[in-house]
């Protein structure tokens, strides 16, 4: 299983970003040098240093998302980008008062801001229509018409139109002439490389709840040295939605699947620990004036302590207190361990905290104490953890690692209020432990900021 050129359109999506950015900033020059006359200043500087700032904050809005379909969402689309170009134009300014050799006129500087916007949403708006026209899509048959089966169709469609679904493989003949999805079943096992052949078939899922036969076997691995790439369920749901979806691994696949490779690598465990110190210790720095000033509000609105602790299960199961400000009426928090939407107990402050993510702040001396990293699957409730093993298999395998003020799962799947959201997100949590890697890290950290700066997922 492969991606069809995904890096190349969101490469096509910068490169426009980058045009189009570049050409406003000209064009605001030009405005600038009509009105005062030639000038002898260099302004290459200032471009460079205008273009970063743009292409990483559109990125922070989530904005280089190529599965996003931004001509159905127009106006989330003009919304992002409203926040991407003003948080741009504060960064801007803050870095031109901190570098007084790079210059840039103040009205060349909203110009450029006034023509980003307009030309920023229409090349969004029209980047899907010309993505879909320069797609040719790869013809899959999917093996299997359980929930499984389903289960990856679902998975297919997110990649719009890179894969084409030709139909369906069951051997069962009661199935065989029904239709999944508005996808017919083709035949049986026996029939794959003549359905491959006559369908021009490039690609082969296999979603099956249980082993293939042996008939299955010898079809698939003649279309195989055929060309026909074939893939399974498991690898299909990591490539496309970040994940692995339990019900189609085994104590086996953990044993013989790739990746699980620096979980105990000395150097990357090194440098991990290295950046989490210096990001927890300069985060607290910088955050302090927050801080003092969420802590005389948390004290001044409710009575109680203005801190929370709370016993959670760090790696290899080891319990730790995690230090929170408190976001509820005192004493509400250990009465339910999940928070519903719009919960009572919440107090007016401690919502504003929730939803800027300041409550999590002070996590950061649990990161400078060893006991947490920065990026990580989220520390559960002692009591939750203990009712997430019975019930969710390798839930404890979230703990080889240590858990994270932020981490893959949270910056994909919403708030968890049940034993099915702990499931999902345990499926999000073994993707990154079997992919750890710094790389994934600084992603998540990007993601991290484009969940706090729209407001994702807060109760």
């Amino acid at each position: 299983m492969y991606r069809t050129g995904s890096w190349k359109h969101q490469i096509f999506l910068i490169g426009g970003d980058a045009a189009i950015l570049l050409g406003a900033f000209h064009l605001a020059l030009q405005y600038w040098w009509w009105k005062i006359g030639p000038y002898e200043g260099d302004f290459f500087p200032a471009a460079l240093v205008s273009l970063g700032m743009y292409l990483l904050t559109l990125s922070m809005f989530d904005l280089y998302d190529i599965q996003k379909n931004y001509r159905s969402q127009q106006a989330s689309t003009l919304t992002h980008i409203l926040g991407a170009v003003v948080m741009a134009g504060v960064g801007l300014s803050g870095l031109f008062y901190l570098m007084p050799g790079v210059k840039l006129p103040r009205s060349s500087f909203f110009i450029q801001m006034g023509l980003a916007i307009p030309l920023l949403y229409l090349w969004r708006i029209n980047f899907w229509r010309l993505r879909q026209e320069m797609l040719i899509p790869k013809r899959v048959l999917i093996v299997g018409t359980g929930e499984d089966g389903q289960t990856a169709l679902d998975l297919l469609k997110r990649f719009g139109t890179e894969y084409h679904v030709v139909g369906f493989i069951d051997d069962d003949p009661d199935r065989q002439a029904r239709t999944i999805g508005g996808h017919a079943v083709l035949g049986g096992a026996d029939a794959l490389p003549e359905l491959v052949q006559e369908h021009d078939v490039q690609g082969i899922i296999m979603a099956l709840a249980k082993a293939e036969g042996e008939r299955l076997i010898r079809a698939t691995l003649q279309c195989r040295m055929k060309g026909v790439f074939v893939s399974d369920l498991v690898t299909v749901s990591e490539q496309v939605a970040g994940k692995i979806i339990l019900t189609q691994v085994r104590d086996s696949w953990f044993v013989y699947a790739p990746g699980f490779l620096l979980l105990h690598g000395r150097m990357f465990r090194r440098i991990k620990r290295i950046t989490d110190v210096a990001c927890a210790g300069v985060g607290l720095v910088l955050a302090s004036p927050l801080l003092v000033m969420a802590a005389i509000l948390v004290a001044a609105e409710s009575r109680g302590p203005v801190f929370f602790r709370q016993t959670r299960v760090g790696q290899n199961e080891r319990l730790f207190s995690a230090l929170k400000f408190r976001t509820m009426k005192g004493g509400d928090e250990t009465q339910s361990p999940y928070t519903a939407k719009n919960d009572p107990r919440v107090t007016l402050m401690g919502m504003v905290l929730r939803f800027l993510r300041i409550d999590e702040i002070p996590q950061m001396w649990n990161v400078l104490t060893g006991e947490m990293s920065f990026i990580g699957p989220r520390a559960e409730w002692d009591i939750l953890v203990k009712e997430y093993k019975e019930k969710i298999p390798y839930y404890s395998l979230r703990h080889v690692v240590k858990p994270g003020i932020t981490g893959w799962a949270q910056v994909n799947y919403p708030y968890g209020s049940s034993v099915e959201d702990a499931y999902r997100k345990l499926e999000y949590d073994l993707y990154y432990v079997k992919n750890m890697s710094l790389a994934l890290d600084l992603k998540i950290l990007f993601k991290t900021v484009s969940v706090v700066l729209l407001g994702k997922g807060v109760r």
